[in-house]
């Protein structure tokens, strides 16, 4: 492995005593051991790939005993974090992505822990909750009677608002990598979404259609918390610009949606299928897939501009042919988070490709993110306990820089900073790839352009 620079001892140094930290940050008072400079995962890295999170317990020096003992006396030698992350059903191409960012994060740690000289390392226990609320609940239930105090996932805002109460009732610690919809937003709950919320996606997808001059929108969602909740967020704010909107809702499960694909070209033509007529889709990969491929065989469906969600921008869609053609037909454009462009993001991204050999997908930068959130929240609290993780939890991320950028928590314990990146489908010598076009400013409320739109 290549020689570690000064900056990345100092991290590593900092992670071995950020148990200390976290004692002054929490009581006001003043801990026993020196403090590290900052809480993130750094914006060094290694020139290397992690080593796997089993590393061999590192042998410690008796000055470096006492430097931890007093922060990290109550954590065990074997910190576990549950992984509740489907990598089947709806989630079967993106979810092991997913779970991969957040191994590699572990990994890391793991890594920065050896070589400081600490006692403990972080495990990890996985389990597939295939993208249903009920199996999320089962798989919660079993990790709590594990003795899991901190869990990374699930995934979707159906699950993750299914786990909720069985997370507040035992004092569990959720930290959700993509939920955003509505149904999973509450006040001092246990439960922490890293990716900005659609309370935010909803209102800026409206304003980005109504800028670009659409007036008439067809919506057609998943009636489940995510598709339902962000089709109702859209239609409200659109409706309040001055737009007209009409919504179908399907059961993403039904395994033929004919009936709806063809209500959907009725509505549109109703609209009169004009410039100022635009179709919004939300679904995952197999109701989306199923969608775009009966859309595509009927014209009046065509001749209208298509937008998406990040739920959309998923290599599934690129993979058939006429799915991915369809797309690029009716310039379909959506938003999905921006993700930072920072020294974090880069070095996540050049371990991930080290590791895996591909490129990591939008919400693996979040679930990286969450992982990291998590454990360096259980060093600063000093003991493996929900209710010390949830109270510090919040001030890590005030402090914390991340491949997904900052993570300030607002009141929900929901991302607080949303920028949007906006991306199309585009075909290059011969293969389709997504493209980003262009970002919205939440701030402000503004499209910037990468580049002069046609």
């Amino acid at each position: 492995m290549a020689r570690l620079d000064a900056r990345i001892i100092g991290a590593i140094v900092a992670v071995a005593v950020i148990a200390f930290i976290a004692y002054g940050i929490a009581t006001g008072g003043q801990p026993a051991t020196t403090s590290p400079a900052a809480t993130s995962p750094a914006a060094t890295s290694p020139a290397a790939t992690t080593p796997a999170a089993t590393t061999q317990q590192p042998q410690t020096t008796p000055a470096q005993t006492q430097t931890m003992q007093a922060g990290s006396e109550q954590l065990p030698e074997e910190i576990p974090i549950g992984l509740a992350i489907a990598v089947s059903k709806g989630y079967a191409v993106d979810g092991p992505r997913r779970l991969k960012a957040a191994i590699l994060a572990i990994e890391e740690m793991n890594q920065y822990l050896e070589q400081a000289g600490a006692p403990f390392k972080f495990t990890y226990i996985h389990e597939d909750t295939e993208a249903s609320p009920q199996k999320a609940v089962d798989v919660v239930k079993r990790f709590i009677s594990n003795g899991i105090k901190v869990i990374v996932g699930p995934l979707s805002t159906s699950e993750t608002a299914a786990v909720m109460p069985i997370a507040n009732q035992y004092h569990v610690v959720v930290i959700s990598p993509s939920s955003t919809g509505k149904a999973a937003a509450a006040p001092d709950d246990f439960v922490f979404r890293v990716a900005p919320p659609d309370t935010r996606q909803g209102p800026a997808l409206a304003e980005i259609i109504y800028k670009l001059g659409y007036r008439k929108l067809a919506i057609i969602a998943r009636n489940d918390d995510y598709g339902k909740g962000l089709a109702t967020l859209v239609a409200d704010t659109f409706k309040k610009l001055g737009g007209q909107v009409e919504t179908i809702l399907y059961q993403p499960d039904k395994p033929d949606l004919s009936a709806e694909v063809t209500q959907l070209a009725t509505k549109v033509q109703n609209f009169g299928a004009d410039k100022q007529t635009a179709v919004l889709i939300i679904a995952f990969d197999n109701d989306g897939l199923q969608i775009l491929q009966k859309a595509s065989k009927i014209p009046v469906l065509a001749q209208v501009q298509w937008f998406g969600a990040d739920s959309m921008a998923r290599k599934t869609f690129l993979d058939k042919p006429e799915v991915a053609e369809f797309m690029v037909k009716v310039h379909f454009m959506g938003t999905k988070p921006a993700i930072a462009k920072n020294p974090v993001t880069k070095h996540f991204e050049q371990l991930y490709r080290q590791k895996y050999g591909e490129d990591p997908t939008p919400y693996a930068y979040y679930s990286y993110d969450a992982a990291w959130l998590a454990m360096l929240s259980i060093l600063a609290s000093g003991k493996y306990d929900g209710d010390a993780v949830k109270a510090i939890l919040p001030k890590i991320g005030m402090r914390y820089l991340g491949a997904t950028g900052e993570k300030l928590f607002d009141e929900n314990g929901d991302c607080a900073i949303a920028n949007y990146a906006i991306w199309t489908v585009v075909k290059v010598d011969g293969k389709y790839e997504f493209k980003d076009i262009g970002i919205w400013h939440g701030d402000t409320k503004t499209i910037e352009w990468f580049q002069k739109q046609g």
